[in-house]
């Protein structure tokens, strides 16, 4: 298994606009557990601090991420990972999941990660603590909150 992010860019921005983890496979703006793809690159033009990339498996679209630095959190937020309801089960969370936490930990600042998710999202919650995210008893926007020390980390 090959996994790579990749830019969105004019050649790939529909296909993943279409990526969706709505089993029925219709596009919605906000999905049961994540918003858009569309949504979340709307949100990274306006907002600053975000980069969007696509999940690749070798030169198969199969996710999308978004993460950065959240101006109106203050941290560093992993705040889109989605795997297309197609390529669920396979892996690629946990391997997309290990590349964006390197890509982050490549930037100085970027000492501890967070993210926060549906507390229904069962999937979610066993790829966030098997990489070591840890629940921080917060809630934010009735997600729970999970958050990622950086400092000496190793999987």
């Amino acid at each position: 298994m090959s996994i790579k992010l990749k830019e969105i860019i004019n050649e790939n921005w529909i296909e993943c606009i279409r990526l969706t983890t709505n089993e029925d496979n219709s596009n919605t703006v906000f999905q049961k557990f994540v918003a858009s793809n569309a949504l979340s690159i709307a949100q990274s033009k306006i907002q600053e601090g975000w980069t969007i990339k696509a999940i690749y498996e070798e030169n198969t679209m199969v996710g999308f991420t978004m993460y950065g630095y959240s101006v109106e959190n203050k941290f560093y937020e992993i705040c889109r990972l989605m795997i297309d309801h197609k390529f669920q089960r396979k892996g690629y969370g946990i391997k997309a999941m290990l590349i964006v936490i390197d890509e982050m930990r490549s930037n100085k600042d970027c000492k501890e990660v967070f993210l926060s998710f549906d507390p229904q999202n069962e999937g979610a919650k066993k790829l966030y603590e098997k990489v070591g995210f840890v629940n921080t008893g917060e809630i934010i926007d009735d997600e729970l909150l999970y958050k990622l020390n950086l400092v000496n980390y190793s999987i």
